[in-house]
């Protein structure tokens, strides 16, 4: 255990950052926390994000990485005397001026047992794919996207029915302890450093034509790519013409013999057991849960059908109808 805190700036920008960032400050000088989005404004005023929050609650000086000059953030960081930079989930690739700017490390936890899937969307792009095991990985930051060298990983499972909210709980509940360990063996020297080996993978960023469900696929590829989505930005479907959000659906199991499901045309919509609903994929039937309409809040299955929201008979598509 080192005989000392390390001074730390803190890099981050979505929810899933302050918890790590919060065990980070418990044990260490967190006296820098850097953003990289512009608020956005609501009702006339700004609106911060969660690291942004978080930090000025623990009176902490924050910098917003997407306005300032590099040549200023590195002049702060020094001035600050860091030991180490520490990023989870900031969304922009940092300048080397910055990553050679703490007197120890430029460190970045991301969220995949790495050199597997680097980039931008690394959860969303494993539950699309259906993986059932993942890791944390620390590495040390180079110019080259996720390529330096590990410092440390720790596994974990994904369940078969677990959704975005359920994976980013478990990357923060293998994260911390990791990411504090690597904190104390940069402290006393006693860090070890593994090349990554292999081309591994790369998790580009979801694009919005993706987002559409593509109902003749196989219910398992639907249902993973909902999971992924789930809540934000959500894996969405035109009912008539309005594009709605599917937040949460379960796979009906393979033969069920649910009555009136008879079509095997995708996208066919069906009620059944009164307040209960299932789409046709290309294979089997998904049965709806949560569904959002747009300018809507989240509803139940069962409060659309008594709203009289869905239309049995329907066919929903990846376009509007005309």
């Amino acid at each position: 255990m080192p005989d000392r805190q390390a001074r730390i700036a803190v890099f981050g920008s979505s929810p899933i950052s302050v918890p790590v960032f919060e065990a980070i400050a418990a044990q260490h000088r967190v006296v820098v926390a850097v953003i990289s989005d512009v608020p956005h404004i609501r009702h006339g005023k700004p609106v911060l994000n969660s690291v942004a929050q978080w930090a000025i609650s623990r009176s902490i000086s924050l910098l917003n990485g997407a306005t300032l000059p590099a040549n200023e953030l590195v002049s702060r960081l020094q001035c600050e005397k860091i030991d180490i930079l520490f990023l989870l989930s900031y969304g922009h690739i940092l300048p080397a001026a910055v990553l050679e700017s703490p007197l120890l490390a430029a460190i970045n936890l991301h969220p995949s047992n790495l050199p597997w899937y680097r980039g931008a969307a690394p959860i969303e792009r494993q539950i699309m794919d259906g993986c059932v095991t993942s890791a944390v990985s620390i590495i040390r930051m180079s110019p080259l996207l996720d390529r330096g060298d590990i410092l440390g990983q720790r596994s974990f499972d994904i369940a078969p029915d677990d959704y975005r909210p359920d994976v980013e709980a478990s990357i923060v509940r293998a994260g911390v302890p990791l990411a504090l360990e690597v904190i104390d063996r940069l402290l006393s020297a006693t860090v070890c450093c593994t090349p990554q080996l292999g081309h591994g993978s790369y998790a580009r960023k979801v694009t919005s034509e993706e987002e559409l469900i593509d109902w003749s696929l196989p219910v398992a590829r639907i249902f993973n790519l909902i999971r992924a989505l789930a809540p934000e930005p959500g894996a969405s479907t035109y009912h008539g013409n309005d594009r709605i959000k599917i937040l949460r659906a379960t796979p009906l199991p393979m033969g069920s013999a649910v009555p009136s499901l008879e079509s095997n045309i995708p996208g066919f919509l069906r009620m059944f057991d009164r307040n209960r609903a299932a789409v046709r994929c290309g294979d089997s039937w998904l049965e709806l849960l949560r569904v959002q309409f747009p300018g809507k809040r989240p509803l139940s299955v069962p409060e659309l059908i008594n709203g009289r929201w869905l239309c049995p008979g329907t066919c929903l598509s990846n376009s509007a109808t005309s």
